[in-house]
């Protein structure tokens, strides 16, 4: 039987519904907010991918994402490192094992924890998502309530870490079904139509006969599929369309 909070969880039609009930259930648990991404077209396992592929939903400060997505300070972030290649749960220790003066850090290092302490972030939760395939990334940042340390948030995450991960995957699964971002840029009702038949197997003659064009106009509907989802192929177009759920087979 579904629990009721799960099937709140299933009825969000929305991103910002979604945030709203996920930042309930955290709050509950002693995080004040949460930035979560995913990037489903990632090139291959180890790499963050392309930014412009990433699917970033999130109730933090502006000025935080800003500095940590917008200007990129993620790339050197070791949690963020750790979540390439492991899946599961990881406690912030990092944020106490830089060195006060910032010697040791490189200029971005030093910019990141810099971010951090502006924001009273001290202590948080990376969450890694294990996926059906290994290209695809899909991470939480947990940020613990203000001045919370992080032996705090360890010993919260012992008692009820796992009730925790498992609602962060429910809300990956809610996430990745919703419609497409009005962010991103969106195919044509011709572009679509031009790679589901590709997607089908149809040739380029195949493709113009069902569309009732002819194949000049083919080539620049799919031509303009790639501008829009930034690929380098059809194929690549086709991939990308299908899991932003802007078109279906």
């Amino acid at each position: 039987m579904v629990d009721a909070r799960t099937a709140r969880y299933l009825a969000c039609a929305d991103a910002e519904s979604l945030v709203t009930l996920h930042q309930e259930m955290l709050t509950s648990y002693g995080f004040r907010c949460f930035i979560y991404a995913t990037n489903p077209i990632a090139a291959e396992f180890g790499k963050t991918g392309h930014a412009h592929d990433n699917r970033i939903l999130h109730n933090c400060p502006k000025t935080l994402v800003a500095g940590y997505v917008g200007e990129n300070l993620y790339r050197v972030c070791p949690i963020v490192k750790w979540a390439m290649s492991n899946t599961g749960a990881e406690p912030w220790t990092h944020l106490s094992s830089a060195t006060p003066d910032g010697t040791a850090l490189s200029r971005a290092e030093r910019e990141l924890y810099e971010l951090f302490a502006a924001h009273a972030i001290t202590a948080g939760y990376t969450v890694s998502l294990p996926q059906r395939h290994h290209a695809a990334n899909a991470e939480f940042g947990l940020i613990g309530a203000e001045h919370m340390t992080q032996e705090t948030l360890i010993d919260i995450w012992d008692e009820y870490g796992a009730a925790i991960f498992g609602y962060c995957h429910l809300f990956h699964l809610c996430a990745t079904a919703l419609p497409v971002s009005p962010h991103l840029r969106i195919l044509t009702e011709r572009q679509r139509e031009a790679l589901e038949l590709v997607i089908k197997g149809r040739t380029m003659r195949e493709i113009a006969f069902a569309m009732e064009i002819n194949v000049t106009t083919v080539e620049k509907h799919l031509r303009g599929a790639r501008d829009v989802l930034q690929a380098d192929t059809t194929a690549q177009a086709a991939a990308k369309a299908l899991v932003l759920n802007q078109i279906f087979i």
